[in-house]
C-alpha cells in the first residue's frame, strides 16, 4: 500500500473547506436575521407613527366638537341660520295630573264627532233619531 496517492485529499483541507462553508452559512443567516429585524423595526415605527396620527386627529375632532357645542356658538348658529330653536330651559312645560289617555280620547272624539251646540269642555254625545 502506498501512503500517498494522487486522489488523496488532505484532511486539513477538507476541514478547512467545511469550516468555511459553516461560517459562510452562519454569516448569511446572521445578515438575514439582522435584515429581518431592521424591516420589522421600520414597519413598527411606521405603525407607531400612524397610530399617533390617528390619536392626534381624534383629539382634534374632540376639540372641534367641544367648541361647536358651546352655548354661545349654538345661539349664533341658531340666529345665523334662522332655525328658531330655543334652549330646553326656556321651553314651557305643564304638569299633567289628570288621566292622559281619557283626555286624548276626548280630544280625538271632539274632532271626529264635532257638535256645534256643545260647549268647549263638554264630552260629545250622540243622539239617535227615528225616522
Amino acid at each position: 500500500m502506498k501512503p500517498s496517492s494522487p486522489a488523496f485529499v488532505n484532511p486539513i483541507v477538507v476541514g478547512f473547506l467545511v469550516a468555511i462553508a459553516v461560517s459562510v452559512s452562519a454569516g448569511l443567516g446572521l445578515v438575514w436575521m439582522r435584515h429581518r429585524n431592521s424591516t420589522l423595526a421600520k414597519s413598527n415605527s411606521e405603525l407607531t407613527a400612524r397610530i399617533a396620527a390617528v390619536e392626534r386627529r381624534s383629539d382634534e375632532m374632540a376639540t372641534f366638537v367641544q367648541t361647536e357645542l358651546r352655548p354661545e356658538r349654538l345661539r349664533k348658529l341658531n340666529d345665523d341660520l334662522s332655525l328658531g330653536l330655543v334652549p330646553m330651559n326656556e321651553v314651557p312645560f305643564k304638569t299633567v295630573t289628570e288621566n292622559v289617555a281619557a283626555g286624548m280620547a276626548d280630544r280625538a272624539n271632539r274632532t271626529f264627532l264635532p257638535l256645534p251646540d256643545a260647549p268647549a269642555g263638554a264630552p260629545p254625545s250622540v243622539k239617535f233619531v227615528r225616522r
